[in-house]
């Protein structure tokens, strides 16, 4: 054989074993991380999206994060809230369509006290607040507030 042949032939080698790695990388399913442990007492702040993502719920889970961020980061660092962003049709996820009576994406938001929970509040206001972004954070910021306080009802 000549060299230029067998160059050839290893580099074809090369570049289809590269690709077979490449493709059962991709194929391989990603590890999650672990999944932060409810608070003793404290609130979980939950935006629940499904698998499609249309504009407004992407808007919906930025405002959400954003007013969860900027008017409770003290909460937030001693863990009495978490946020969590869950999309509630994944297989392993589907019991929060029945445990918070989902019929769309959403904000909700679920009060723990002595590690368990003790009540929930589901946000639907926030499709009809999207479109005013300060009404909306504060909305959310006064619905925490009073689920931290222990009156969320």
């Amino acid at each position: 054989m000549k060299p230029k042949t067998v160059i050839t032939v290893v580099l074809l080698v090369f570049v289809a074993a590269s690709v077979v790695v490449l493709a059962a990388k991709s194929l391989r399913p990603k590890p999650q991380p672990p999944a932060s442990q409810p608070p003793d007492d404290g609130v979980i702040a939950y935006y629940f999206h499904g698998n499609m993502r249309c504009p407004t719920c992407r808007s919906i889970e930025s405002y959400a994060h954003e007013a969860v961020k900027s008017g409770f980061a003290k909460e937030l660092a001693d863990g009495r809230l978490q946020w969590r962003v869950v999309n509630y049709e994944e297989p392993k996820n589907e019991h929060f369509a029945t445990d918070y009576q989902l019929v769309a994406p959403t904000v909700v938001l679920a009060e723990i006290s002595g590690g368990s929970q003790k009540q929930w509040k589901n946000l639907p206001e926030v499709w009809e607040l999207v479109g005013e972004k300060p009404a909306f954070i504060a909305f959310v910021q006064q619905n925490v507030r009073a689920m931290l306080e222990g009156s969320g009802e």
